[in-house]
């Protein structure tokens, strides 16, 4: 049954995909010398947006942790926002039956399976974390206008579970297949993958569930403005254009706040995310820098010219 501390909420179940994606969680019980860690990892450069405006804030509203630690590697090429709470890792193992270490046997939680409202939150942000959405050719050298999203996991069960409720609640159809993927360095990987081909699909996709991450909004925006969208273009690329600081498509230097906040209106006027407005998301980038540099001496790679924070402590996250 539901911890009566965590009700089972939209914004549990949209954490819940988060983690199901990105999520990791580590139970090392001891007594003092016990921890109680939930992490969420992503691209340090296509999902720091994401991370910042959505991740932050679904958490706090969530479980009311409102302070993670941040971690950035050498290469700065992935962050990870690193929660400390022993109530919300047990919530999420012993209550969700979310997996303790790596992420074997994982299954949607059956009290958010059987609910097709909250499964829409998390399967938005299970695209978010673990999916990608981008537009194809038919041809070598026709536009890319054809829309698809690709969610892969390393979990079968998942996979047939987010398909039954895209087929049985939505009517969405998609392509499941499964793929021996090789690492370099450290082995292979048996990959799960739903596919949605469709654009009257993804249209529905967009009406009945959503598009949180900035990576893939901005690929929408950019698609809706020029009929269509290239791949292997930068988030940062992208959101230059959009704001109208670029006139093309084309690799853009770091971007301004007035660039950020006026895409990040658009984002929000269209597509309800992120959830956090511009001014809090260049405050948030200006902490995370300072406590970077603090306890790793480096920063975040750098998307806009100056965050333009003010100095002192930070309001609680807004969520809005």
């Amino acid at each position: 049954m539901p911890n009566a501390a965590f009700p089972i909420t939209p914004d549990v179940a949209a954490d819940t995909g988060i983690h199901l994606g990105d999520g990791h969680l580590r139970i090392k019980r001891g007594g003092p010398h016990g921890a109680y860690e939930y992490d969420v990892t992503g691209n340090a450069v296509e999902d720091q947006l994401y991370l910042i405006g959505t991740v932050m804030p679904t958490v706090s509203a969530a479980y009311g942790l409102n302070s993670p630690g941040f971690y950035i590697n050498p290469e700065l090429t992935w962050i990870s926002l690193r929660y400390q709470s022993k109530p919300v890792a047990l919530f999420k193992h012993e209550t969700l039956g979310l997996p303790n270490g790596r992420k074997r046997n994982l299954s949607i939680p059956q009290v958010l399976l059987s609910d097709s409202h909250l499964m829409r939150h998390l399967a938005r942000e299970l695209l978010a974390t673990d999916g990608v959405l981008g537009f194809y050719n038919s041809g070598k050298n026709g536009p890319h206008k054809y829309p698809r999203i690709q969610i892969r996991l390393s979990s079968d069960r998942t996979i047939d579970e987010l398909g039954g409720f895209l087929k049985d609640e939505l009517g969405i159809s998609f392509l499941q297949r499964s793929e021996v993927v090789v690492h370099e360095g450290w082995g292979i990987s048996h990959q799960h993958i739903l596919q949605i081909n469709s654009s009257d699909d993804i249209d529905r996709w967009r009406r009945e569930i959503g598009f949180s991450n900035p990576s893939h909004i901005s690929r929408m925006m950019v698609f809706e403005v020029l009929g269509e969208c290239i791949p292997r273009t930068r988030i940062i690329d992208r959101l230059s254009f959009l704001s109208g600081r670029s006139p093309k498509l084309t690799a853009s230097a770091p971007l301004t706040s007035a660039d950020l906040t006026s895409v990040v209106d658009e984002m929000r006027m269209k597509f309800g995310f992120p959830r956090l407005r511009a001014p809090v998301i260049l405050q948030k980038v200006d902490e995370i820098n300072k406590r970077l540099e603090l306890g790793l001496r480096r920063r975040l790679p750098i998307m806009i010219e100056s965050c333009g924070a003010a100095e002192g402590i930070s309001p609680p996250i807004e969520v809005l």
